[in-house]
């Protein structure tokens, strides 16, 4: 059956078409909706709905011609106040007596509008735009050097200039709030801003309004060295000593770092940006620039290798899912530090935590990575092996009275100023199949006690 055509012989002329009237049974005068070739330029394309007038004579003067954005905008509108969350719009109330009653009809006529919602979001999961780049070559998987990182952050905090408001609101609004969470001020009134890069070698430097320095200190993977962090702070006050009162120090770090570090920093006076901190800012951005929906994918890329602990058995940890766990078992044990530890072997990422001391020393436990080990280090006058010794069996003496067999000797005992006495055996603490979080807590802080009881026996 031939379809029924919209006329093609008005100003706007129809290119997809839809018989509305045999799809909507509440359609009324609204015969046809079309996407064609605007009134207002031929090239350029509008949505229209066709009316037909009511004394059945000629088209309606009354049927609407919509540019196509706008037709996104008012769908965006809709969702909004279904869902009950501002958009990137910035919508606002225009009559709150009238609000409830809104939201009240639109839950009643639910029926009608969810089936149309559930099929745009089902168009869209299916569409072949890169609305997400997710198919799309990434270019911070080659950028991934610090400078590159520089460029991005100097890039996104240009965009909270007022200038560019209407530009692209979104990225406006998500960068305003970038600069307000390193500033540490979410009131913060932004006018104008200049950056710089590589200024006495500093990472970026922001000039906001006529009194306020932003100091950025920009990490990836690597981390302070020196006295940098102190040197750049009296770089910047002696450069703006009575020309700027407000001077910010902001540390962002989108590798991982151990707590230790950052509690070094913060009390140096930079205020840290970890890397959730910027997902959850930039997540909120809701336009299509490619730079920026890159990076925040990039961002989580990384997160999710990181957080893989969780749902990989331990066999199949990469260097950041070991990361990920370290940075777990800081928010449950009181691990000192975690780090990269060289050996003639290759070297592996450690954490070391329960220090608790001996006569002329300390005894402690340190992953190395699979391997949890019970060591020791001694400084003392007396024979190192001895002292190892005499500690070795005093732990396997307590272990096998608590039935902890899992607790073994090493292969090889060393004989420097520090020397693993145990270890564990890694099946017992990690098994075959993703990792019991929780009880494998419970038996490290079994081990702490274990420690606390040989440290004990030791210093009578």
């Amino acid at each position: 059956m031939e379809n029924k055509k919209a006329p093609s012989w008005l100003s706007h002329k129809p290119v997809i078409t839809v018989d509305y009237e045999n799809k909507d049974a509440n359609a009324g005068d609204a015969k046809f909706i079309s996407i064609g070739h605007a009134t207002w330029n031929a090239e350029d394309y509008s949505a229209k709905i066709w009316r037909w007038a009511c004394n059945g004579e000629r088209w309606s003067r009354q049927s609407e011609e919509i540019p196509l954005w706008r037709v996104l905008d008012l769908a965006t509108l809709l969702v909004s106040v279904i869902n009950k969350k501002q958009s990137s719009l910035e919508e606002f109330t225009q009559d709150d007596n009238s609000l409830n009653s809104l939201r009240d009809y639109l839950s009643e006529n639910m029926v009608l509008y969810a089936p149309k919602l559930q099929e745009l979001g089902r168009m869209l999961e299916s569409s072949t735009l890169s609305l997400s780049n997710e198919n799309s070559p990434n270019i911070f998987s080659f950028a991934t050097s610090e400078l590159s990182q520089d460029a991005m952050f100097s890039w996104l905090i240009q965009w909270s200039t007022p200038e560019f408001k209407n530009s692209d609101i979104s990225l406006y609004t998500v960068a305003c709030s970038f600069v307000k969470i390193l500033l540490g001020d979410p009131e913060f009134s932004i006018k104008r801003v200049h950056v710089e890069r590589q200024w006495q070698s500093i990472d970026i430097k922001a000039e906001i309004n006529d009194n306020t320095i932003l100091i950025i200190e920009d990490k990836t993977n690597t981390s302070i060295h020196d006295n940098q962090l102190e040197r750049y702070k009296s770089i910047v006050k002696n450069e703006y000593k009575g020309k700027r009162d407000l001077l910010f120090f902001a540390y962002i770090k989108t590798g991982n770092e151990p707590l230790s570090k950052l509690k070094v920093i913060e009390e140096k006076g930079y205020r840290t940006v970890s890397r959730s901190d910027i997902i959850d800012c930039l997540d909120k951005y809701s336009g299509n620039n490619v730079l920026l929906t890159n990076y925040i994918s990039h961002l989580k890329e990384i997160e999710k290798a990181t957080q893989s602990f969780r749902n990989l058995p331990v066999s199949e940890w990469n260097w950041y899912a070991w990361q990920g766990f370290y940075k777990e078992l800081e928010t449950r044990l009181s691990l000192t530090s975690w780090d990269y530890v060289a050996n003639p072997s290759g070297g592996f990422l450690g954490a070391w935590w329960h220090f608790i001391p001996i006569i002329d020393g300390e005894m402690y436990l340190q992953f190395e990575e699979k391997k949890l080990c019970f060591k020791i280090y001694y400084e003392g006058d007396r024979n190192r092996s001895d002292v190892r010794w005499e500690i070795h069996k005093r732990l396997l003496s307590i272990a096998k009275e608590r039935n902890h067999l899992e607790i073994s000797k090493p292969t090889k005992f060393g004989a420097g100023v520090y020397m693993t006495i145990a270890i564990v055996d890694p099946e017992y603490l990690f098994g075959n199949t993703i990792v019991d979080l929780d009880a494998l807590v419970e038996k490290l802080l079994i081990y702490q006690e274990l420690i606390d009881l040989c440290c004990k026996q030791q210093q009578k």
